[in-house]
């Protein structure tokens, strides 16, 4: 087993997005499941949690099937049906939070189809991925692909990037703020790191390209991790200090 940096970067972003989808599912729990009449937050925690599962392919196949590029070959085209399938969830999400009015489903199923489009295209001009000299993957895509794979990407991460400005900029809430701030932050940072990865966004080599794509993805993951566990773990631990506290104050 050959450990490469994009593997680790994905592996740390998979990572990271769980946490995300969890936080999200147990903020839903709070508020009354699916009793309390909205969708929002359960749709959200599906959607991060597929977008973890979608990283973790990738992540797994840098890992195990590196020296195999049939295998990575076909790998890759699973995660991007996978992609197809949660961005257009994110689509919905996008239409059901920023214009509730309007119907989602047109938008919804024409990023799907186009999803699934980009998923043949791939399988039809067959890249052969392989480890570059600083043990990144290299996907090795004609340039028309990654083309067409940057802008499903754009559908990707921009549609919660949207999400979660709004919400920064209209909720009262700190804690809402505070979530929405993070992953505003991580997602305009996706948007770079997909821009400079699949465009002439940077004229670089491409190797150094991989390089600085794994590195920015990776960081994007720790800042989850960060922001949806080490955190509330931190105030949940100092929240119990204080409460034994006070009441060690009262006796």
């Amino acid at each position: 087993m050959v450990i490469t940096t994009t593997a680790v970067a994905f592996s740390l972003s998979a990572l990271g997005l769980a946490f995300v989808g969890l936080w999200f599912f147990k903020a839903f729990q709070k508020i009354g499941g699916l009793r309390s009449g909205s969708r929002i937050g359960i749709l959200l925690s599906v959607h991060f949690l597929i977008l973890a599962f979608q990283h973790l392919l990738l992540g797994l196949g840098g890992l195990f099937f590196i020296v195999n590029s049939e295998a990575l070959y076909a790998l890759l085209v699973v995660d991007n049906l996978v992609l197809a399938i949660v961005t257009s969830l994110g689509v919905y999400l996008l239409f059901y939070t920023l214009v509730p009015k309007y119907s989602p489903w047109f938008a919804t199923i024409s990023i799907l189809i186009y999803g699934i489009f980009v998923t043949i295209v791939i399988f039809v001009t067959h890249p052969q991925p392989f480890m570059d000299a600083g043990k990144g993957i290299n996907w090795n895509m004609p340039q028309l692909t990654k083309t067409l794979l940057y802008y499903l990407l754009l559908f990707n991460i921009g549609a919660p990037f949207l999400i979660f400005t709004k919400n920064f900029f209209t909720s009262g809430s700190r804690d809402v703020k505070t979530v929405s701030f993070i992953i505003m932050l991580a997602t305009f940072l996706g948007l770079i790191n997909i821009s400079m990865g699949f465009t002439n966004f940077l004229n670089v080599s491409e190797d150094l390209r991989v390089h600085i794509f794994s590195r920015l993805l990776g960081t994007i993951g720790i800042l989850f991790v960060i922001g949806f566990l080490i955190i509330p773990v931190a105030r949940g631990w100092l929240s119990k200090k204080k409460g034994i506290n006070e009441i060690e104050n009262l006796a």
